[in-house]
């Protein structure tokens, strides 16, 4: 498991493909798995590979990603239910942060598999701004995190969530980017 930086907050990262790495963040969060981690990935490719990608989402993918958003889209019906939300769905992000832009690529080209980018806190509490406050908040848990990229502190809002399946967006959390911004962006 790893703690790393984005340009919003830290994050958790699994393998996203592994229902063990990802049984094993979501006891660290205290989380309950019916709460699908997002997917950090590099580019709207990989989104394409693990995910139907309707025109509506491409064209918000291509306005603000990368950047804070997490766009939640289907994921493609070879992907395992093991690692997605119930209803079939998971959130993608792609960074601009660029010590998780290189995380991300030398991840995915070891592992051939996306991260898992949740917020670094235990499920219900506050999302911390530094490592030495995120590691105090898990306490002896944080033992389950085995590499920490600490790139000084994160004060940015939460990213953006944005769920668009066919031609329906939903947005589900207002963060850096608002929702005016982005249906004023799709107006055009």
């Amino acid at each position: 498991m790893i703690l790393y930086p984005t340009e919003t907050l830290y994050a958790l990262g699994a393998n996203a493909l592994d229902y063990g790495e990802l049984s094993s963040l979501y006891a660290l969060k205290e989380r309950e798995r019916t709460k699908a981690a997002s997917w950090l990935v590099r580019n709207i490719e990989d989104i394409k590979k693990y995910a139907e990608v309707p025109p509506l989402a491409l064209a918000i993918a291509s306005k603000y990603l990368p950047g804070s958003l997490t766009l939640v889209l289907k994921v493609r019906v070879d992907i395992s239910d093991d690692v997605v939300a119930e209803d079939r769905t998971i959130g993608f992000r792609i960074t601009s942060d660029p010590v998780a832009q290189e995380l991300i690529e030398t991840y995915m080209e070891k592992n051939n598999a996306p991260l898992t980018c949740t917020s670094a806190n235990v499920s219900g509490a506050p999302t911390l701004q530094t490592v030495g406050e995120i590691l105090q908040q898990f306490g002896q848990s944080a033992r389950r995190i085995t590499k920490v990229i600490d790139d000084g502190p994160r004060k940015g809002l939460a990213s953006t969530v944005v769920r668009v399946i066919g031609n329906t967006m939903t947005v589900l959390r207002e963060g850096e980017i608002s929702e005016a911004q982005i249906r004023k962006a799709i107006a055009v």
